[in-house]
């Protein structure tokens, strides 16, 4: 084994030797009731959770003052702190708990009644403290001022002066001085707009809906080249045209629309008509409500002041002028209403087929 010894050797004296740290904080605080916001590390924004508990703290330091304590430790003070919220909290659980069992939204004076009974506490036991011992000068804590913010101009100018509502005020005579002021005046006055009329150039033809566009031959009595407008056709920057040019695309739409109803409506028109010439009864329904459909056109024309023609409303003239003004439901098969069964016929058919098996 070595002689060598373990221990650290000790280190040796020099001039400059390290003095020894001295200790800052002392293992008890000093109760201080002082400014909230004294200290030189605290933050220039404090939340109101921090603002509720250094009141607190200054509460419970007034309190042990009173009582004859100069100093607390820092746990001592926590501790304490930790109680009262626990306390406080569980005090304002009940009054709430009190509010919703009875289906309010605020408490009322009987849901602390009732708090204060379940924590064994009477009134006459709140009565000394409304003049507590403490001085009202320490009692009231000195807090930091607010920074001075700069006040700003809440009445900027913001519209131009004939939008602006003062002087519609200062017209009306009767209106007291200590009224605020009007705002602006588009808020309540309607700002007239004079707007041009818009003026639609058909250069691809005008369509005229009450006349007859299609001949029963299948033929355009009216050719019209209606087309959308190109991109380069399409005015920039002027309203007037381009409203235009917007009306002009609606009208050749609604046209070719009006076109393409007509055409399946005579399509639809002329297969009801050789479905119905199979069968008499048929015909016969269908020429009857021909008929009435046709008095009822001869009616909306003479209403108009017009003249009725009876070449139009008669052959297959009258039959497209009919297919324009009228719409035919329930002509499919599957919109029928169903036959049931008759039981008289269930019974006929399972004999046959009983005898059929015993043969």
């Amino acid at each position: 084994m070595s002689s060598e010894s373990r221990k650290r050797p000790a280190e040796v004296a020099q001039d400059g030797a390290k003095t020894k740290r001295q200790r800052l904080q002392s293992s008890h605080a000093i109760l201080s009731v002082g400014n909230l916001a004294s200290c030189p590390y605290a933050s220039s924004m404090v939340t109101a959770d921090e603002m509720a508990k250094r009141g607190l703290r200054r509460g419970i330091a007034l309190a042990l003052q009173k009582v004859g304590f100069e100093s607390a430790a820092p746990e001592a003070m926590e501790s304490f702190v930790a109680m009262a919220e626990t306390y406080i909290t569980s005090l304002v659980e009940d009054v709430r708990a009190f509010t919703n069992a009875a289906r309010r939204s605020h408490p009322v004076p009987r849901d602390f009644e009732q708090t204060l009974k379940r924590f064994n506490l009477n009134t006459s036991l709140l009565r000394p403290h409304r003049r507590p011992p403490i001085p009202r000068s320490k009692r009231l804590p000195d807090w930091e001022p607010l920074p001075v913010i700069d006040p700003i101009d809440k009445d900027l100018p913001i519209l131009g002066s004939e939008l602006d509502g003062a002087s519609d005020k200062a017209a009306k005579q009767f209106i007291p001085s200590s009224f605020p002021a009007f705002p602006s005046i588009h808020t309540y006055k309607y700002t007239p707009e004079s707007v041009d009329a818009v003026t639609v150039s058909d250069d691809w033809g005008v369509y005229n809906p009450d006349a007859p566009p299609q001949t029963p031959d299948g033929q355009q009595t009216q050719p019209q080249s209606q087309r959308p407008l190109a991109p380069d056709e399409i005015p920039r920057g002027d309203a007037k045209k381009m409203r235009e040019a917007a009306a002009k695309e609606a009208k050749a739409g609604e046209g070719a629309l009006r076109r393409l109803m007509r055409a399946t409506k005579i399509a639809k028109q002329k297969e009801v008509w050789s479905s119905a010439q199979r069968q008499p009864a048929r015909r016969d329904r269908y020429n009857l409500w021909e008929m009435a459909m046709r008095e009822l056109i001869e009616d909306d024309i003479k209403a108009k002041g017009q003249e009725v023609a009876p070449v139009t409303m008669h052959g297959d003239k009258g039959r497209f002028e009919i297919a324009d003004h009228s719409m035919i439901v329930n002509t499919e098969k599957t919109h029928y209403r169903k036959e049931l069964p008759r039981t008289g016929m269930r019974k006929a058919a399972a004999v046959g087929q009983s005898i059929v098996g015993k043969g």
